[in-house]
């Protein structure tokens, strides 16, 4: 399967689960619009698994430097955010307190996944280790 005939059938894979959603959400039917859902995720997987689709070094280069800036930026600002909401949250409102602690312990998990993921990354592809 081409690349445009993936994007046509994702687009109406798309359609179809959009009104299925729809659908489920008018009739109060939670299980139709999950099962929707779900249905259209594996399709869309089982059909991309067929689907031969070539990368350039450029788009490569550019999807690496668009997770690098989303990390370098998503990362200090939800880590602020939670400063801001825990030291707020603790005169306000216990909501408020939790949701900080929540966004504190993402920032730290965020960290410890980019730190391991280097770690490996580094060792797969052959990199130096920096202790003397």
């Amino acid at each position: 399967m081409t690349l445009k005939k993936y994007n046509q059938t994702r687009i109406i894979v798309a359609l179809f689960v959009s009104s299925l959603v729809s659908m489920g959400v008018t009739l109060k039917l939670p299980l139709l619009s999950g099962i929707a859902v779900v249905t259209g995720i594996l399709f869309l997987s089982a059909v991309r698994s067929q689907t031969k689709i070539i990368i350039d070094e450029r788009e490569k280069t550019v999807r690496e430097k668009a997770a690098q800036l989303t990390y370098a930026v998503f990362t200090p600002t939800i880590g602020l955010g939670s400063f801001f909401l825990i030291m707020f949250g603790q005169q306000k409102t216990p909501y408020i307190f939790a949701l900080g602690q929540v966004l504190a312990y993402l920032t730290l998990f965020m960290i410890a996944i980019y730190s391991v993921s280097v770690f490996f990354l580094n060792k797969r592809f052959g990199g130096e280790s920096h202790e003397e």
